[in-house]
């Protein structure tokens, strides 16, 4: 039972078997008579000389019943042979029967140390008495044989037993624990304990079985009461049961047990006894605790990250691997897609869902980004979709996914975030069309041409179809431009025009729009609309075939003025699309839109505006420098000669007088000329209309001349005025141009040199001349050197000094025109050094 196997012992002979009687015989005898007389017993016979050698080994292989020794020819040899048998270990304890010639006295020592297994017969040898004795010898060798097995297996009992405590005793000892008995009372008394009550309780066995202390006493009190009622329940069924408690070892400390009990019943049905089992599970406890501790912080982990699942603004979809079955999908999810997730278990159930191409065919159950990861364990990232609600309506969704894997990298589930970008989408097509629409309304001026322009890129973006109408003078609308995805359509556009174009006193249409300057949305146009805003049946049946079913028209406004309408369509059967009804966003789009439109129409006009005014001042300037220059002329001819006149000859005092007189009215004469010049040298600069004569001519002669002209001036300032540089540098340039740019650069030199020397250089320099015009005046701050050559510019105040500030302006464009630069060098209070470099083979030739 205790699963040992059992020590294989050789049976005794049992009385069934028929088992040889050895006859010893004499060499020279014959006994074959006592073989007859002993044939009738049934047991076989074997013959054996009383000399054999190989009388041994036959005791040895050979079960002898009974050993006969035929000593009838010689008795004491066979009485010799029967005291050698007694010496023989395996055949001390054979029944021996000696057939002898002469009195049996000798064989009573025999029998005396054989216990009655020896017996003899003196011939003449009856056989029944033979028979008779033979048969007395193999009962007892049978009873022999018997209590030797009794014997044989008493012992095999009693070792089984001591070999089965043992191993008890072993088995208790290497429990994990105690066992125990003990009586259905309090405080559980204990009759026996286990070697595993000392390492269990600190108590030993004979501790519990003699009452030093019993169990009920090693249970806490909070505990105690529980486990007995448990077990009264337990007992009442008659049931085994398993009790949980904690029990205070010897050394205080506390410890979790596991107990197994069973009640042992008396014969009326009482417990007679209790039997169990008790092992200490404190660390199993203490991981179990643990394992709960760690569980609810995992579940808390959980409820938390489902919590901030569940308020993120994007959608979170995770499936089990290899499956795809869904485990977790947050409300955001269910609310994107519209509908609830699909319940499936497997990959396949994907096919469920309505992603769609741009196309419009359905995704495939492997194309969806979870899936591959499924299939890959990579991550899919950055994918764009489109998603066909229940609803009718299609979302742009921004999908990742990405693998969630074990620490052995075993790849267990797949989550997938994604969310609405449709808002997203739309509005960078918005903006890459306005963006679009703005730089074609930049492009032109000629504003009908970019709103017809305007009018085709609008659609397919806003609409099916797209018409504008301008308001006219007279009051009176036009059409100005009309497109539509389809040619015949937008021919029907251009005949509602032409039979009813719309008016300022409509209900509703461009006409409602032009007049109140608000914007009309109609997001779904019925057959009763129609049926109101048409005119006529004629008219009625040209809206039906337009197919509008949603409208949007905004006005173009711009500085407090209504000046047109864009009106936008969708219609049946137009161009695929995921959206077939106007609403707020493409309202807003269309409304920047059309004040983009506006202010470009406004800007084109405004600028003609501007245009019409410059050319007009243009033309002011041009005709009043002629009509101020027509009376200088003869003024200053007047001058002249009254200068002539006035020379002296008699009463020189008076006309030195008057010639001071007439000298300062030449002067002013001459400044008033040149701004003159400069006002009418702007306005043809302005016109593009700054004419040029080339010629060859010697620049060193231009500078010597002007600076000649200049010579008196300088020296009533007080300025040194010289010319150094190459004597003579030839060129090909316009001389009177020439002239007005060295007499700008040598007037300004005096006005602002501060009464110090003044320098004119000039250099050549390989193909080119220069012009260096050095003073030491007041300088100019490095801010205003770039700022000087503007028109009207200047870098000191003109009460102090005058002038319009056109001098560099005119000097630039003139140089420009030359094909040459001007550029200056300057720091304040150190003067300023004006250069001039011209190319010597004269202007450029102008293309075209």
């Amino acid at each position: 039972m205790w699963g040992v196997q059992q020590e294989t012992q050789t049976p005794w002979p049992s009385e069934e078997t028929a088992h040889p009687l050895l006859l010893l015989e004499e060499p020279r005898s014959d006994a074959s008579d006592i073989e007859a007389i002993l044939s009738p017993l049934g047991q076989p016979v074997l013959r054996v000389s009383l000399e054999s050698e190989g009388l041994d080994v036959l005791l040895e292989e050979e079960e002898v019943a009974c050993i006969l020794i035929d000593a009838r020819q010689s008795g004491p040899t066979g009485l010799a042979v029967a005291h050698v048998l007694r010496e023989h270990e395996q055949a001390r304890h054979l029944p021996l029967f000696l057939l002898g010639g002469a009195s049996c006295e000798p064989v009573d020592r025999l029998h005396g140390h054989s216990l009655g297994t020896v017996d003899c017969l003196v011939a003449p040898v009856q056989p029944d008495l033979l028979r008779a004795k033979v048969e007395v010898l193999l009962a007892l060798r049978h009873r022999e044989w018997e209590m030797r097995g009794v014997l044989a297996r008493a012992a095999r009992a009693e070792a089984l037993a001591r070999e089965n405590e043992r191993k008890l005793r072993t088995l208790l000892g290497n429990l994990p624990g105690m066992a125990y008995r003990g009586h259905y009372e309090h405080p559980c008394p204990f009759t026996f304990a286990s070697e595993g009550a000392l390492r269990l309780t600190g108590y030993r066995p004979e501790d519990f079985i003699e009452r030093r202390v019993n169990w009920g006493e090693l249970v806490l009190p909070e505990d105690y009461k529980r486990i007995w009622k448990e077990m009264e329940e337990a007992l009442s069924t008659r049931s085994p049961f398993i009790l949980i408690y904690r029990i205070r070892a010897r050394t205080g400390e506390v410890r979790w047990v596991w107990e197994h009990r069973v009640g042992l019943f008396g014969p009326r049905g009482e417990v007679a006894a209790l039997e169990g089992f008790v092992t200490d599970i404190t660390s199993f406890r203490r991981s179990q605790q643990e394992r709960e501790l760690l569980h609810q912080q995992v579940e808390e982990e959980r409820n938390r990250l489902e919590s901030i699942l569940e308020q993120l603004p994007v959608a979170v979809h995770i499936a089990d691997a290899p499956s795809g079955r869904t485990v977790y999908a947050n409300a955001q999810a269910e609310h994107l897609l519209g509908h609830p997730m699909i319940g499936g278990s497997t990959r396949k159930d994907y096919d469920q869902y309505r992603a769609i191409h741009p196309d419009g065919r359905r995704y495939t159950s492997d194309e969806y980004p979870i899936a591959r990861v499924l299939e890959t364990g990579e991550p899919e990232a950055g994918h764009e979709l489109l998603y066909a609600r229940p609803d009718g309506s299609v979302r742009v969704f921004h999908i990742s996914a990405g693998p969630i894997r074990n620490a052995q990298g075993e790849l267990q589930a797949v989550v997938a975030s994604f969310m609405d970008i449709t808002r997203l989408k739309r509005a960078e097509r918005h903006q890459t069309f306005l963006a679009s629409v703005s730089e074609t309304l930049a492009s032109s001026l000629d504003y009908e041409a970019t709103l017809s322009h305007v009018v085709k890129r609008a659609v397919p973006d806003l609409g099916d179809g797209c018409a504008l109408d301008l308001l006219e003078p007279d009051g009176s609308i036009r059409r100005l431009a009309v497109s539509h995805v389809d040619p015949t359509r937008e021919a029907l556009a251009w005949e509602l025009a032409r039979q009813r174009p719309p008016r300022l006193e409509d209900g509703s249409g461009p006409g409602a729009v032009i007049r109140t300057g608000q914007t009309e949305l109609q997001a779904d146009i019925s057959e009763e609309m129609l049926v109101q805003y048409a005119s006529s049946t004629e008219h009625l049946e040209l809206l039906r075939k337009t197919g509008v079913r949603s409208s949007l028209i905004v006005p173009l406004h711009a500085r407090d003025r209504t000046f047109g309408a864009l009106a936008f369509f969708f219609c049946k059967e137009g161009y695929p699309r995921a959206l077939h009804r106007y609403d707020e966003s493409l309202r807003l789009l269309a409304e920047d839109l059309g004040r983009r439109a506006a202010l470009a129409v406004d800007n084109a006009r405004l600028y003609r505006e501007a245009q019409l005014a410059v050319r007009q001042r243009d033309e002011f300037l041009s005709v009043a420098s002629h009509e101020l220059k027509t009376p200088l002329t003869p003024l200053h001819l007047t001058l002249t000669a009254l200068a002539r006149e006035l020379q002296p000859r008699d009463g020189a005092a008076l006309s030195e007088r008057l010639q001071r007189y007439v000298q300062a009215a030449r002067r002013q004469t001459h400044k008033l000329s040149t701004l003159i010049n400069a006002l009418f040298d702007v306005s043809r600069i302005t016109q593009g209309r700054l004419m040029l004569e080339p010629a060859e001519l010697d620049l060193g002669e231009v500078v010597r001349e002007v600076v000649a002209w200049f010579a008196p001036e300088a020296s009533r300032v007080g300025s040194e005025l010289r010319v150094e540089g190459e004597a003579r540098v030839p060129g090909r340039w316009d001389r009177l141009r020439l002239e007005q740019v060295i007499t700008n650069l040598i007037s300004n030199a005096i006005r602002y040199g501060s009464g110090r020397p003044i320098v004119a250089r000039v250099e050549v320099e390989g193909n080119r001349a220069r012009l260096v015009v050095r003073d030491e005046g007041i300088g100019i701050p490095l801010e205003a050197q770039e700022r000087i050559f503007g028109k009207f510019e200047r870098a000191v105040s003109d009460r102090h000094y005058g002038g319009l500030g056109l001098g560099l302006y005119i000097s630039r464009s003139i140089v420009e025109a030359l094909g040459g630069t001007i550029r200056v060098e300057s720091r304040p209070g150190e003067g300023s050094t004006f250069t001039v470099d011209l190319p010597r083979a004269g202007p450029p030739v102008p293309s075209g």
